[in-house]
């Protein structure tokens, strides 16, 4: 499969699947220190990392599915710089704790597939 075949659209919902995965990771392992482990609901911060996913993979996918936004603003510029603060904050955890498990690895990449998605889809329309 080539992947330059892949539609504007279908990158943009694959860019809001993998926003909604970065949520589900949340809800796994991220620590995990002998008997005790702990998930990413466990930090502090994380109804942040959860806004900014839905509202990255939500702006992605109503204009994928032609819903009118309100606001003037270009979709995948703000869905690529949310997705980047998410890639920002997974990677400032993966410094700042020890012990890391499997849910803050796949949080990472997802994060980093709809990083590049959106940056796709916003270098084809800067174009």
């Amino acid at each position: 499969m080539d992947l330059r075949e892949i539609t504007r659209e279908q990158k943009m919902l694959g860019g809001a699947i993998a926003m909604l995965l970065f949520i589900v990771s949340l809800f796994l392992k991220w620590q995990s220190v002998g008997p005790f482990s702990g998930s990413g609901t466990d930090i502090g911060s994380w109804p942040i990392a959860i806004v900014l996913a839905l509202v990255a993979g939500g702006v992605l996918a109503a204009d994928a599915l032609g819903v009118d936004l309100p606001g003037r603003f270009r979709v995948t510029s703000l869905a690529a710089y949310l997705m980047s603060l998410l890639v920002f904050y997974v990677i400032v955890f993966i410094f700042a704790i020890d012990g890391l498990a499997y849910g803050i690895w796949l949080a990472l990449i997802f994060a980093v597939v709809g990083l590049a998605l959106a940056l796709s889809l916003h270098r084809a329309d800067t174009r």
